[in-house]
């Protein structure tokens, strides 16, 4: 077993790979790094000294202070037990009292909060509530249900007061003016020291894990929000503070409401109004597709036909000079006889001029044929 303080680990893992610093300690690479994250002394990053090694500078972290002295001993060796701060032992307790005092004790009289809270207090589990049915979500330690309650149910009253109504088929909040305004009260979180546990003792010593510096528990401090007015440039958090309460906010709160309210309804009205332009400007688009698809078959057909027309004059210019060069009384006259009246034939079949006149195409059948025509 080795005995070094900190500022001595603290150079040997700046100085030597983990492995070479395991070696002269006569432990493990994962059991240094282990020893060194449970006593706050960081540790080159991957890659460190492959960096060294190809000429990058040397920047060591400094070792904090903050939680752990500087000559603070630190064990090394197959059995060690987990370096802990005194001092955070010590002030583990304080500071859950702490949060214990700040849970001041509500009185509950109204009937209507008395239900709320048996409804609360029904869907809690482990310690914590968390509701999200009825006209505000909720999500709290036990400890704060009464304030809850209150709470809940004057926030419910002002807004009845005021002729609002609350949210039904499974939304959540205030409709004022027709929006829905999603309301929230939550229990916020604070960081205690962490108080080492037989667990966490044996999975440090088996496994190298470390311990926890500090627990996450609930502060008794609460908070309204408005979960839905992001981005509208109002104000979306109500919380207890150093010098007050949420219930001495209340009315800011309720007013926060209708800011809220009136800001989803303009840009609700903003986004309705972009939708219409859009309508309108899809519609107008596919009107002009529309028009110039007709447009295109009829174009296509008109030029077919004068195409065709063109042809048939040149062909038929080719049988005049066919019959100019016709000797009557030769051997060829017969057969050549029959050629010219069957050309004659053919060109009057493919000159459209020679059927009826041409007529507009139908908007309908245009748009029929428009696949035959595609667009170039």
């Amino acid at each position: 077993m080795a005995t070094v303080t900190r500022t001595s680990l603290h150079d040997l893992v700046w100085t030597k790979t983990m492995d070479e610093v395991a070696a002269d300690l006569g432990s493990s690479a994962g059991t240094v790094i282990a020893i060194c994250r449970a006593n706050d002394i960081p540790i080159p990053p991957p890659h460190y000294w492959r960096k060294i090694a190809n000429g990058s500078p040397p920047k060591r972290r400094a070792l904090p202070t903050n939680k752990f002295k500087r000559n603070q001993t630190v064990l090394i060796g197959d059995q060690v037990e987990p370096v802990i701060n005194e001092q955070r032992l010590a002030s583990s307790g304080a500071g859950s009292e702490q949060l214990l005092r700040d849970a001041v004790a509500v009185e509950i009289t109204d009937p209507i909060a008395v239900a709320i809270q048996k409804d609360l207090r029904r869907s809690s589990s482990g310690g914590e509530v968390r509701q999200r049915a009825g006209f505000i979500r909720v999500d709290i330690g036990v400890e704060s249900l009464p304030r809850a309650a209150n709470l809940i149910a004057t926030i419910k009253a002002a807004i009845l007061e005021r002729s609002w109504s609350v949210a039904i088929d499974g939304k959540r909040g205030a409709v004022v003016d027709g929006e829905n305004v999603e309301l929230a009260l939550s229990g916020r979180y604070a960081s205690i020291p962490h108080t080492p546990t037989a667990a966490d003792i044996r999975d440090y010593r088996s496994y190298g894990r470390p311990i926890p510096e500090h627990d996450q528990v609930r502060s008794g401090h609460l908070q309204l929000s408005i979960t839905n007015a992001t981005y509208l440039g109002v104000r979306q958090k109500w919380a207890d503070g150093k010098r007050q309460r949420v219930e001495d906010v209340l009315t800011s709160f309720v007013e926060g409401i209708e800011r809220a309210a009136t800001a989803l309804k303009k840009r609700r009205i903003e986004r309705e109004e972009r939708a219409r332009k859009w309508a309108e400007e899809e519609k107008r688009r596919q009107e002009r597709e529309r028009l110039e698809a007709i447009d295109r078959v009829r174009g296509r057909i008109f030029k077919e036909q004068a195409s065709a027309h063109q042809e048939a004059l040149v062909l038929h210019g080719y049988i005049e000079a066919v019959k100019s060069r016709l000797v009557r009384g030769s051997g060829q006259d017969v057969q050549t006889l029959g050629w010219i009246a069957w050309a004659e034939n053919y060109v009057a079949r493919k000159d459209p001029l020679n059927g009826e006149l041409p007529v507009l195409l139908s908007e309908e059948d245009a748009l029929r044929m428009r696949w035959q025509y595609p667009d170039k």
